[in-house]
């Protein structure tokens, strides 16, 4: 996102989404599959559930 500033204009704003999933991959598939991310500019997760190799679900 750029940010412009002029006279008569507002800078633009940044919007972070802060999301803490506990772990839990129905919450991640979730926040994955939702249309959040057309609402948000950075999407912030936290405790994403990890697999025995030590990675992050995902949807491929």
């Amino acid at each position: 996102m750029t940010e412009q500033t002029t006279n008569d204009t507002q800078p633009a704003r940044l919007c972070i989404w802060q999301q803490n999933l506990n772990n839990s991959s129905i919450a991640l598939f979730s926040l994955i599959n939702s249309t959040l991310a057309d609402n948000w500019d950075i999407i912030a997760l936290q405790e994403p559930p990890i697999d025995a190799v030590g990675n992050t679900k995902a949807n491929s």
